[in-house]
């Protein structure tokens, strides 16, 4: 690969529109400066202690800080972006700096409005609920004054809110262990040296040659059982964590508080675990297959993720592969389409590496604004994919802006990743569509397999893990680093069957997942991407009015709780039969891979 192009090297049409915010760097300090004045000489101070004295003055008080809060909102995505844009700037990080500690300032002033609100009366409440003068605000009211019993005394939440950091220290120091103190080493293979680094093993996971995966696989195993005490003790610690500040705020059990936040009922985690145990076969199936197709006695953790069919993806130009997202999006309709174009017109994608640019990609923006779409676009199938992905996420953004009231127009977690896995799944349906050579279409539906795969079985396995693990300690067991190895072993056998076997490294899998110190937030991978792949099946086969529904779905944003939402598109997740459907999807895969590599290796 040549060098990389310097950013003013790059045509205009490919860098994102950061002047549709700010004309230039001293507008945006201008608008910078006014709107730390409004922060410095408090906006709430006439409304402070105030809110139990009628709807007029929490009226008042959502027009101070949705005003506010826009001005705000501009000036962090122009810094942000530019940031990203090029991370050697020590002027656009400044920027970001500033303007981060001037919102940490608004979110401070602004601290006061959940607890004193909560603090009044509920019949009080009840009659703000149903005022027409705050009929605008009514389900945000009603999400707030649900949280009543769990908010607790001045004083207590005061001590909790200062013992913040130090509830989050088991992860700090994981990170720190993993990120900077972990040191993996090298090895050699048939004259070739590998470095091993966290950052590089899934790329020496994927590698043909299996004794560079099973060096790999050991040389960062070995490093994290060295330590196995003190990750032990970390995970149990955090795990502690969550039981007993969910009992202190009165919730009966860990995931009961952690889904509370989204009003995700227990039932839809268990309707998950349910629907992916109940069809299981597809992915021992799948495994069975891989190690087929390997040629091996057993799969191994490390020959997970190697392909099984590599055909060369990588001839798409960005327009080549843009024209290939608006050909496999054609079903979601013309204004679907007419927003893709609007991307491509008024400039919201920065297309292309340069130096400095911040690494991956993602998507940005609120109402306020348009979306901004960040890419390192390499030319190759990936790109391709990733484009659809991220702009799932901005077409997401832009209809529930255009939509909703501003302060429905975000939307959760729960329901994120959604709009942007339907169209990952539309776009590679799509180039099945048009792809007649056997190995193109076996390497499409190995990497649709490998994602869906790690997305649905994999998230949910480590969904069962936490839960294993939280009622442990909910029972008043002990945690240690063989107890919780022996639970996730169990787990590990039971998901990839009989094809797949054990070691002692593979058991301590779970040692490895940053994801596991932010208890219960995994399994939203797992939901959301099954709620995606029912969502652009029905729009495959019943065309318009299945995309309807699904287009209601992203002008939604935050109208009503996450479930509501997707229940009026026409998705229960509380029944498993979503997991289901989606799942059975994943056998239709596995049953066209095994015929295509029968074919292609015959």
């Amino acid at each position: 690969m040549g060098a990389l192009r310097e950013r003013d090297q790059i045509e205009l049409q490919y860098k994102w529109s950061t002047e549709a915010l700010f004309a230039t760097n001293e507008a945006w300090e201008e608008e910078f400066q006014a709107v730390r004045k409004q922060v410095e000489d408090d906006p709430f101070a006439s409304l402070r202690g105030h809110l139990g004295d009628g709807a007029g003055v929490l009226l008042r008080y959502f027009e101070v800080s949705k005003v506010l809060g826009e001005r705000l909102g501009k000036l962090q995505i122009y810094a942000h972006i530019l940031a990203d844009q090029d991370t050697r700037q020590s002027l656009y990080q400044a920027m970001q700096s500033k303007v981060q500690m001037l919102s940490a300032e608004f979110a401070q002033k602004d601290s006061f409005f959940e607890p004193e609100l909560l603090a009044l009366p509920q019949e009080q409440l009840d009659r703000y609920v149903q005022s027409e003068e705050l009929n605008a605000y009514r389900h945000l009211l009603d999400n707030l004054i649900r949280n009543k019993p769990h908010v607790l005394s001045d004083e207590t939440e005061a001590a909790l809110a200062s013992l913040h950091d130090v509830l989050g220290t088991a992860g700090q120091v994981f990170s720190q262990l993993t990120n900077a103190d972990f040191q993996h080493g090298a090895f050699t293979v048939d004259g070739t040296e590998y470095v091993v680094t966290e950052g590089r093993l899934g790329l020496l996971l994927r590698n043909s040659n299996r004794m560079v995966r099973q060096l790999a696989y050991e040389h960062v195993y070995d490093t994290y059982l060295h330590h196995k005490n003190a990750i032990g003790a970390l995970y149990a610690n955090s795990v502690k964590a969550d039981v007993r500040l969910a009992r202190v705020r009165n919730f009966a059990t860990a995931r009961q508080m952690a889904l509370f936040a989204n009003h995700i009922p227990e039932a839809v985690y268990d309707a998950l675990i349910k629907g992916v145990r109940e069809n299981i076969s597809y992915q021992h199936r799948y495994v069975e297959l891989r190690r087929r197709i390997l040629a091996l006695d057993h799969v191994r953790l490390y020959d997970k993720y190697v392909p099984l069919a590599q055909a060369n993806l990588d001839d798409y130009s960005f327009e080549k592969g843009f024209s290939l997202v608006q050909e496999g999006l054609r079903a979601l309709g013309d204004e679907y389409q007419e927003i893709l174009k609007k991307a491509i017109d008024e400039r919201w994608i920065d297309v292309f590496e340069t130096p400095g640019k911040r690494s991956g990609a993602y998507s940005t923006g609120f109402y306020a604004t348009r979306p901004y779409v960040l890419l390192n676009y390499q030319g190759n199938y990936d790109s391709v994919s990733t484009l659809a992905h991220e702009l799932g996420h901005s077409v997401h953004t832009y209809l529930a802006g255009k939509t909703q009231l501003p302060h429905y127009s975000h939307y959760s977690i729960f329901l994120a990743e959604i709009a942007s896995t339907v169209n990952e799944t539309l776009l590679v349906n799509h180039l099945l569509d048009i792809t007649e050579d056997p190995l193109a279409r076996a390497t499409l539906i190995n990497q649709q397999l490998d994602n869906l795969g790690s997305t649905i079985y994999r998230q949910t396995m480590f969904a069962e893990f936490e839960l294993d693990a939280h009622r442990a300690v909910e029972e008043g067991h002990a945690l240690t680093h063989d107890s919780l190895s022996e639970m996730y072993s169990r787990l590990n056998t039971f998901y990839h069957g009989p094809a797949y076997a054990e070691d002692e490294r593979s058991t301590a899998e779970w040692s490895r997942i940053p994801h596991f110190y932010r208890a219960y937030y995994v399994y939203q991978y797992a939901t959301g991407m099954s709620a995606a792949l029912v969502f652009a099946d029905r729009i495959r086969k019943e065309g318009s009015s299945a995309a309807e529904k699904y287009l209601g779905f992203l002008r939604s944003g935050s109208k009503d709780y996450p479930l509501a939402v997707l229940q009026e598109a026409g998705l229960d997740m509380t029944d498993p039969s979503v997991i289901t459907q989606a799942l059975s999807i994943y056998g239709q895969l596995v049953d066209e891979l095994e015929q295509l590599l029968t074919a292609v290796n015959p």
